[in-house]
């Protein structure tokens, strides 16, 4: 990836309750990260657990999928983004709770 051109992050912060921790986090590096590289639309990624935050109902993790531009990221939001959501649900329920932003690098 050129990082000298503005590039927007999808950044997704969740948070995992204890008891599917661990199978969450398999899922996520080797099912969710794969199908959203998949698309085609993003070429970069990081996946962090969040360091200072208050763990008692769950550990806070956050992936964060570059993207080109913002052709690309409004087409994986009309062709993917509600089907790779739907898995997730289906897979953990309620055991876990995301929520979503888009940032723009600046150079």
């Amino acid at each position: 990836m050129n990082f000298l051109i503005n590039m927007l992050i999808l950044n997704v912060t969740s948070k995992v309750a204890h008891r599917i921790e661990q199978d969450w986090k398999t899922w996520t590096r080797e099912v969710w990260i794969p199908k959203m590289l998949d698309t085609g639309l993003f070429g970069e990624f990081r996946f962090c657990k969040l360091m200072e935050n208050d763990d008692e109902d769950g550990r806070m993790y956050v992936v964060q999928m570059y993207c080109d531009s913002e052709e690309n990221y409004q087409t994986f939001l009309k062709e993917h983004d509600e089907v790779i959501r739907q898995e997730a649900y289906a897979q953990f329920g309620d055991a876990f709770i995301s929520f979503r932003t888009v940032m723009e690098t600046l150079h």
